[in-house]
């Protein structure tokens, strides 16, 4: 347990471990919001806040009336894609005006889930970035990256402001980008991302998480992108000749 977390993060971290280790088996019904408030020395509103993040990664579900348990694996569709792409090319020739609103470019504490996902030390520390995507000035996704700090560094918010991430990393920070590997469910926002995206609790959100990978299998970033249910995902799959 990292004592530095704030207790909202030490929460869902012992969770999401203990459901990692299988201390908590799939279908299995986790302890109480008041039980886990009581465990932590904590308040309520706390487990909640924590809890929220394992609803976001899909790690749990609550069943109104009986509790919150640790979900069972989603059904998973593989598609590799090509060529690589990203949010802002499929807008290109429609007659729509993206724009960005940042919200937050900052150190944040580390913890071992994005230790992980980033493969770095304990020793190196690591930004996150909040961002608005507004089409015609109304919010359509809300974007939470994490990548290493000694990258972010040499990032100009201004840049920001105005350019996608993987234009950013491999015009600005001369990386190229050789993976996008994504994955997408579905889930209900957080009060927070509610607020940003301006929608109610109850409307369901995409949640697309990604990892930039390098020509050398190294992570550079990590994060997800919450989409408004106006956002579509349209593809093709085409035999192989």
């Amino acid at each position: 347990m990292h004592r530095n977390l704030p207790i909202y993060l030490q929460i869902r971290e012992a969770l999401r471990n203990g459901i990692a280790q299988n201390v908590y088996k799939q279908g299995e019904r986790l302890p109480s919001e008041n039980e886990l408030a009581a465990q932590f020395n904590t308040t309520r509103a706390t487990v909640v806040h924590a809890m929220q993040g394992l609803l976001t990664d899909g790690l749990i579900e609550r069943i109104r009336g009986r509790g919150t348990f640790v979900k069972k694996p989603s059904i998973i569709t593989v598609m590799d894609t090509q060529p690589l792409g990203f949010f802002e090319k499929d807008l290109v020739g429609v007659d729509k005006h993206l724009e960005y609103q940042l919200v937050e470019f900052a150190p944040v504490s580390t913890s071992e889930l994005l230790r992980t996902k980033l493969m770095l030390s304990g020793k190196e520390s690591i930004h996150r970035l909040l961002r608005l995507r507004l089409i015609n000035q109304q919010p359509i996704a809300f974007e939470i990256r994490y990548m290493p700090s000694i990258l972010a560094l040499q990032i100009d918010k201004q840049e920001l402001e105005v350019h996608a991430l993987q234009n950013i990393f491999e015009q600005a920070l001369r990386i190229e980008i050789q993976t996008i590997a994504n994955q997408v469910h579905v889930a209900l926002p957080s009060r927070d991302a509610a607020q940003k995206l301006k929608i109610k609790r109850s409307r369901p959100i995409l949640v697309r998480q990604h990892t930039y990978l390098t020509a050398e299998n190294k992570p550079v970033l990590w994060g997800e992108t919450l989409y408004r249910e106006e956002y579509e995902i349209h593809y093709s799959s085409h035999r192989q000749a």
